[in-house]
């Protein structure tokens, strides 16, 4: 039974777990918070030391709670949330470490754009132009002079296996949802980074998910030494493989603090529109096609705040208003995925709330409209990758709601297939250890959960309708507020 040790860095946390890599089965978790600062407006960064030290925490913890013998482990390997990044020098960090949502990129989109085209910018990244992408942040560090001291850029994930084991290296998943690879070709994207008159030296070499990297050499983790470290990803990418996202066509929601829904796929997606972000995913020969209805859980957590009330509190009251809220709006999420809607829309805002109206129907309002979200972000991915998706998967937060499972399965007039297993990314760990050992790539892990079936919902349908109406009306409106 050789187990895995898993951590996965978000936002606020970073999480660990231990995974039997026979099986699949995730055997402990454990997490720890982890801190983020605002220096300045639009910059979020982090103390890569205190990060550390909430993943030994937290990995000590997660062992603690296993309970098996050090000769048990037989690899480590690292998640993470995607754009963010930390510079080093030849002995280390040189600076905090910048986050995904740090927007430090923006005064460089129209330099990036230009720098081969917007056409052949879609083509050879499969990414649209963002402030919060890694490409224009280098931009800026160049501007402030911090990339001459630099001799690597790393991502979180990519930073972490060299805190594990010494090596620098990057993974494709990572390096796509930076801006920087060549994604059909699954290399760095030299010929944009040079036209752009960065270094590609500054990039580590690439190697794919499941590659054993080095040998874990920090003993504060409460891991025996010496155990394989092994290349891990992407955080929805390995959210979504451990559900049986891997699977051709599958779709994977991943409902939290924002939705992003990826598609995989085994052809590489060309959408005349260019609306999703076509990103690498952990299999060597798969693509994630990928869109997101926005920050849908950050709104509901505003409102709980706002009220006094708890997100489940104001999740049951909701459940006591009608469906259609109502006839209150909320214009809180993105029903499509575009580089014009994200870089100019409108701001969200509460439609048809009126003094009888209670705080359940508000409160109603903003779940449902993260399933409208759901559902025109779902049928705009099915456009661009040209198929009907042969199953979409619910897991994150929200998604382990059977009641929100249900709504959204209203809301689209489709099934929806719920993950009920343990931490999706602890298997998907546990493939990926296993992948790496193995001489023959085992297969990915299968979905579990279970199938939610739709029920006919006239107040749904024309609550979507009006969702529709008022985000069309409301840019139509304020066109030129910026995100």
């Amino acid at each position: 039974m050789p187990l895995v040790a898993g951590l996965d860095f978000g936002g606020g946390a970073v999480k660990a777990c231990v995974a039997d890599t026979d099986s699949g089965e995730v055997l402990a978790t454990a997490q720890e918070p982890t801190a983020t600062t605002h220096p300045a407006p639009g910059r979020t960064e982090f103390e890569p030391a205190d990060w550390w030290a909430s993943a030994q925490a937290a990995m000590r913890a997660a062992v603690g709670v296993a309970g098996r013998a050090p000769g048990d482990y037989a690899a480590a390997s690292v998640g993470s949330l995607r754009q963010g990044y930390i510079l080093l020098d030849d002995d280390g960090e040189l600076a905090p470490g910048v986050l995904n949502a740090d927007r430090r990129g923006a005064e460089h989109l129209e330099t990036v754009r230009q720098a081969v085209g917007r056409d052949r910018l879609y083509r050879i990244t499969g990414h649209w132009s963002a402030p919060q992408l890694t490409l224009p942040k280098l931009l800026e560090e160049r501007r402030v002079g911090r990339l001459e001291r630099t001799t690597s850029m790393l991502f979180v994930h990519d930073w972490a296996l060299w805190r594990l084991c010494g090596e620098r290296v990057s993974e494709p998943s990572m390096a796509s949802a930076g801006q920087l690879l060549d994604v059909q070709r699954r290399t760095w994207a030299t010929e944009l980074l040079e036209s752009l008159g960065l270094d590609p030296a500054l990039l580590p070499p690439l190697v794919d998910a499941g590659t054993r990297v080095g040998s874990l050499r920090d003993a504060d983790l409460g891991l025996p030494s010496g155990i394989a470290v092994v290349a891990g990803g992407g955080d929805t990418q390995l959210a979504a493989a451990g559900t049986g996202g891997l699977a051709e066509g599958v779709v994977s929601v991943v409902a939290g603090t924002t939705t992003p829904l990826q598609a995989s796929t085994a052809t590489f997606p060309h959408d005349p529109l260019q609306h999703p972000w076509i990103s690498a995913h952990l299999h060597p020969r798969r693509w994630a096609a990928e869109t997101n209805a926005g920050y849908t859980g950050m709104n509901l957590d505003w409102f709980a705040g706002l009220t006094g009330a708890s997100v489940d509190e104001l999740a049951t009251e909701a459940a006591t208003a009608s469906p259609g809220a109502n006839g209150v709006t909320a214009a809180v999420t993105a029903r499509i995925w575009s580089e014009e809607t994200w870089s100019s829309r409108a701001p969200g805002g509460l439609i048809g709330f009126e003094p009888g109206h209670a705080r359940a129907d508000v409160a109603r309002a903003f779940i449902e409209a993260h399933a409208y979200g759901i559902r025109g972000n779902l049928e705009d991915l099915e456009r661009a990758t040209g198929a009907p998706a042969s199953r979409v998967c619910l897991l994150g937060g929200a998604g382990r709601s059977r009641t929100f499972a249900q709504l959204v399965a209203d809301t689209a007039g489709r099934p929806i297939g719920r993950a009920t297993g343990d931490y999706p990314p602890g298997r998907a760990f546990a493939w990926l250890a296993a992948a790496g050992d193995a001489d023959a790539t085992p297969d990915p892990p299968d979905f579990v959960g279970e199938t939610i079936e739709p029920r006919q919902s006239d107040a749904l349908e024309e609550g979507y309708m009006r969702y529709i109406a008022v985000g069309d009306a409301l840019r139509q409106t304020l066109p030129e507020w910026t995100a």
